[in-house]
């Protein structure tokens, strides 16, 4: 089980770094819009995806067994 967060941890870290580079990438670009909704609410939708990552980590980390 503690792998298995550890995994989700590192997947939704992974993800969130990729969302928020695509957000900023995009922005400099000049585009305010991806698929319809706003790059602010992607950039926070990737900040929000490291934490969730960051906590799920922390959690195994302090598991034990």
């Amino acid at each position: 089980m503690k792998q298995a967060v550890d995994g989700i941890g590192t997947a939704l870290g992974t993800v969130g770094v990729l969302v928020c580079v695509l957000a900023v990438v995009l922005r400099f670009a000049g585009s305010y819009y991806l698929l319809g909704t706003e790059l602010r609410m992607w950039l926070l939708g990737g900040i929000a995806l490291l934490a969730m990552g960051c906590f799920a980590k922390l959690h195994a980390m302090t598991t034990r067994g």
